[in-house]
């Protein structure tokens, strides 16, 4: 694979901005992005002392994997107090958008980089957000139809959403596999499919609840990087996080303002709120098979939908001790116990991640955890072959496509295509009915009926002269048909949806075209960490 570097103006983003080292937008943070010297010096931080306790409850949670040798190297580096760089996203429907991958591979990047220059070895973990209840966010993904040139929907339909976590979610394992039946109709069989589609019936096969298949896959492609995986769910790694439960019931109040506060300050800097709670716990209970935030009011705890189940302060710290498991992070808590858990030299997460970790800059200080560095994941697209082809056909804008898309270009060469003459004769008989319409007017006078009747009058010519204009070019378009096709294909993969290839495509896709070791060290290209958009040929 061919790699080339994009600088994508995003028209100063918080991103850019970020990774600018803004000094408005730092203040926000503990570290600087991208600093070797902030890298060293957060290495620097002694272990937690729960390492051992984490290393055996990941070890438990991957049992059920096949491990590699540097997986079980890393469980080991992890008993021993090695920092980690570590990231998670939710489980999506066959692992999701590519850009979950993304974050998995910058994870890899990073700690490998990070163990050569600090001469010491960084453990990459992948935290699945098993948690997460909202199943309408990983239901479904897209799949690109080369036949039809469309991105077609592809959704697990299902009757009975779940309304507790993902991972207490045990799915109908033929429905499924009826999506992924339909991921293949748009798809298309090539050599690779046979292969990829028993890696996915596998995972759905050895899978019991929604992450697992996550799990299984999301194993099996990065196993040989020695990637470590748990969910944020697993029933194990409540006892270790009791105590910070614990310390968030206590200092419920101090949290609460110091997260209010610090985003009332960072929405003065960057014009936006990325957290939208109505919690004022922050924690999340397990009750009558439901997930439901804590609320706090009237000396009393209740729940979100069970309003009249309530509890004490010292009630719920004893439920809290002996039923752990009912218990969860909501958004601000999250990165907290993450940080509570890991000996974290990075985290990284994408645009609207980074914005919400800096919400939380006073929370991290009121429960004494040190936010880590946060590093933006590295940006990827994938140019294939047949749109390569395209845009050197037409000469095309490769860092142009990534950014606006295709839209322009291909409005450009409509109206190259079209007679200049016809356009221009067009356009002057609007500015001449322009001209003519605010003769009449002047001469009206001051008679307001009249004059609403001309510019009426002024705005139906207008308007059926630029139907002339559209329905002409629309006519010429479809004279040329095949470019359009070629355009559309480009579109469709560089930039979907109006968006990042990354934000809609999924891993199953290339894997389909490209082979199933596409994302293994054998294969994927030796890429190094940066900020910039990278496009790989294949």
């Amino acid at each position: 694979m061919d790699c080339k570097k994009t600088v994508i103006d995003q028209q100063n983003s918080f991103i850019d901005r970020y990774t600018n080292q803004s000094d408005e937008i730092l203040d926000f943070y503990e570290y600087k992005p991208g600093e070797q010297s902030e890298f060293e010096r957060r290495a620097k931080l002694n272990s937690n002392g729960r390492e051992k306790a984490l290393s055996e409850v990941i070890h438990s949670y991957m049992s059920d994997l096949e491990l590699t040798e540097a997986q079980l190297k890393n469980i080991e580096n992890l008993r021993n107090g090695h920092k980690v760089i570590i990231g998670g996203q939710q489980a999506g429907l066959f692992t999701g958008p590519l850009y979950t991958f993304h974050k998995i591979i910058s994870i890899i990047i990073l700690a490998n980089e990070q163990s050569e220059k600090l001469n010491t070895t960084v453990v990459p973990v992948f935290w699945i957000a098993g948690e997460d209840h909202d199943f309408d966010e990983v239901n479904h993904t897209f799949a690109y139809d080369r036949v039809s040139r469309q991105l077609n929907k592809v959704k697990y339909s299902t009757l009975e959403p779940p309304e507790k976590s993902v991972s207490q979610y045990q799915f109908d394992k033929e429905l499924v596999m009826d999506a992924l039946s339909d991921m293949f109709s748009a798809i298309g069989e090539t050599n690779h499919s046979k292969a990829v589609k028993e890696m996915v019936t596998d995972a759905i096969e050895a899978s019991d609840s929604w992450s697992d298949i996550f799990k299984v896959m999301t194993n099996e492609v990065f196993k040989e990087h020695g990637l470590l995986l748990i969910d944020a769910s697993y029933s194990k790694l409540r006892k270790i996080e009791i105590p910070l439960f614990k310390e968030i019931i206590e200092k419920r109040e101090e949290i609460d303002n110091a997260f209010r506060n610090t985003q009332d300050q960072f929405a003065n800097v960057i014009k936006k709120r990325m957290i939208l709670t109505d919690s004022n716990v922050h924690l999340f209970y397990d009750y009558n098979q439901k997930r439901q935030l804590l609320m706090y009011e009237n000396e009393k705890y209740y729940l979100s939908k069970d309003t009249d189940v309530t509890f004490s302060k010292d009630e719920l710290i004893s439920v809290l001790e002996k039923h752990p498991e009912r218990f969860s992070n909501n958004v601000v808590t999250r990165p907290l116990m993450e940080e509570y858990l890991f000996n974290t030299l990075s985290f990284i997460g994408g645009p609207s991640e980074i914005i919400y970790w800096g919400e939380l800059k006073e929370v991290f200080k009121t429960l004494n955890i040190e936010m880590p560095i946060v590093t933006p994941r590295m940006r990827i697209s994938y140019l294939t072959q047949e749109s390569k082809k395209c845009i050197d056909t037409y000469e095309l804008d490769l860092d142009n496509l990534l950014i606006n898309g295709i839209k322009d270009d291909k409005d450009k060469f409509i109206r190259e295509k079209a007679s200049d003459e016809v356009l221009r004769e067009i356009e002057e008989i609007k500015v001449v009915q322009s001209s003519f319409h605010q003769k009449l007017i002047n001469q009206i006078g001051d008679n307001y009926q009249n004059r609403k009747l001309v510019e009426k009058n002024n705005q139906i010519h207008q308007h059926q002269y630029q139907y002339l204009i559209d329905r002409y070019l629309l006519n010429v378009e479809r004279e040329n048909e095949i470019s359009m096709r070629h355009f559309e294909i480009v579109e469709n993969t560089l930039h979907p949806h109006h968006g990042l290839q990354e934000r809609v495509w999924n891993p199953i896709q290339l894997m389909n075209q490209f082979g199933i070791t596409m994302f293994s060290p054998s294969t994927y290209p030796p890429l190094r960490y940066t900020f910039e958009h990278i496009t790989l040929e294949l």
